[in-house]
């Protein structure tokens, strides 16, 4: 009677096993989301201030890293420090804001990604305001405990073509 006792207990607690399982994992999913969501924030607050230090901070230092803008592709975290941080965002502008809306973060153990729908305004450096409106995807990696990002991807709208008069 003992055994069956505790078979009839060992089945019924394995049988909730799995939902507690769940919960952690969606505790765990939860905080990993919010530390993407701070990485992503660092991301913009680097935009505004073209902040190559801060930027240091978010973006994986490795050859690898990839970033695919509508002023071409980039390669390595020395192609974005220089050729986006520091001959776009310094170079070109006087005031950066990036602002974020529609953001969706998923985590997957080590990977994260983001997309979200981005209007930037600035001012160029002979004063005259600028504005651009897209979506952007950002793949992150956790490294050293903590996200990174390995890849961004944007696109601006496109205007369609013409209807021909019928």
């Amino acid at each position: 009677m003992r055994k069956w006792l505790f078979l009839i207990i060992v089945v019924t607690v394995s049988g909730f096993a799995p939902a507690c399982n769940r919960a952690v994992d969606s505790a765990v999913d939860t905080k990993e989301t919010e530390n993407v969501r701070q990485t992503f924030d660092k991301y913009l607050e680097s935009v505004k201030t073209a902040d190559v230090g801060l930027a240091s901070q978010i973006w994986l230092q490795d050859p690898s890293i990839s970033v695919v803008t509508p002023l071409g592709r980039f390669k390595g975290w020395q192609s974005v420090r220089d050729d986006l941080y520091v001959n776009f965002l310094q170079k070109a502008f006087t005031e950066r804001n990036l602002k974020a809306e529609n953001l969706a973060v998923t985590v997957s153990g080590n990977s994260a990604w983001s997309v979200y729908d981005w209007t930037f305004t600035a001012k160029l450096q002979n004063g005259q305001p600028f504005s651009s409106k897209g979506w952007e995807t950002h793949v992150y990696r956790k490294t050293d405990g903590r996200w990174v990002i390995a890849h961004l991807h944007y696109s601006s709208p496109v205007q369609p073509p013409a209807q021909p008069p019928q």
